[in-house]
């Protein structure tokens, strides 16, 4: 993937469009801020999050946009005192077309959350305004860039108040995991070396799977400005599976040593969707 001309491509797509787009969050994605309580419990982590619903048709990207597209971005505020760790992002997918162009992102429905600590006492009468503000490019055959925002607000209890549980424990289970947290992959090794630019080398992940191997398996790097990864192979037999890349370091970066992490999403044998996080070293063989 070639970092410049996505980056480019974004860019021209953004200034093409802005025109078109507007500060609500009625074009092709509906926004909606919940909590995983309907009251806040003093030192008791909770969940907020928001709904993004995407018209048929369109996608939204995940951190890493691929060739083409941007990050959506998420900011979660609460109340003085409340400590919100970072957003969660569910195993995207790779949306591939034409070009060939790849792309990971989220069609229809996605929910993005991020835990909440509050502090461990709260005045009786508390009720705590809690917001979000949503960035996005959402794209078909164009890209429209967007925004959003919502708020929700939560008074204060002594005994949890549980709401929304089903959503926010069927999205959780989609964040992509390490593998020692796994239930379906039990190993994961990378062998090879990323070739210098214009001579991509393979590289090979073999993952060893704790049952037989999943029949839809995607591989999604984390976003890098050192290296080039060409067209993915996916081959299973048993419980192996072994995914192929070819990867070059871009000119002009020094690679040596380098490691980073990819997602590997997949449908588990009740057909749901989960994703594993895998270390990718990529030595330099340029020398």
């Amino acid at each position: 993937m070639h970092a410049p001309w996505r980056i480019a491509l974004a860019a021209a797509l953004v200034l093409a469009l802005a025109g078109n787009a507007r500060a609500d969050n009625d074009q092709h994605v509906q926004l909606q801020m919940l909590a995983d309580t309907s009251a806040v419990t003093p030192g008791k982590p909770f969940r907020i999050g928001v709904r993004l619903t995407i018209d048929p048709g369109w996608h939204v990207y995940w951190t890493n946009p691929g060739d083409a597209g941007l990050p959506t971005r998420v900011t979660f505020t609460g109340p003085d005192g409340f400590t919100i760790a970072p957003v969660q992002f569910p195993t995207p997918l790779r949306i591939e077309e034409p070009g060939p162009i790849v792309m990971f992102g989220y069609e229809n429905s996605i929910l993005l959350t991020a835990l909440v600590t509050p502090p461990a006492q709260l005045p009786a009468d508390f009720s705590g305004h809690f917001g979000v503000s949503v960035s996005y490019l959402v794209c078909a055959d164009l890209c429209i860039p967007g925004k959003g925002a919502d708020a929700i607000t939560l008074p204060t209890s002594p005994t949890p108040a549980p709401a929304n549980t089903d959503l926010f424990d069927t999205y959780g289970r989609q964040i992509p995991v390490d593998i020692s947290q796994s239930a379906d992959v039990a190993s994961a090794e990378c062998s090879g070396a990323a070739g210098p630019s214009g001579s991509p080398k393979p590289v090979v992940l073999t993952i060893q799977w704790k049952q037989a191997a999943p029949a839809s398996i995607q591989f999604m790097q984390d976003l890098n400005d050192v290296y080039n990864f060409g067209p993915v192979q996916v081959k299973s037999s048993g419980n192996t599976t072994w995914i192929t890349v070819p990867v070059e370091t871009m000119a002009g970066k020094s690679a040596a040593g380098q490691k980073l992490q990819a997602v590997v999403g997949y449908e588990n044998a009740a057909g749901e969707r989960r994703g594993v996080i895998v270390p990718v070293f990529l030595p330099d063989s340029s020398s």
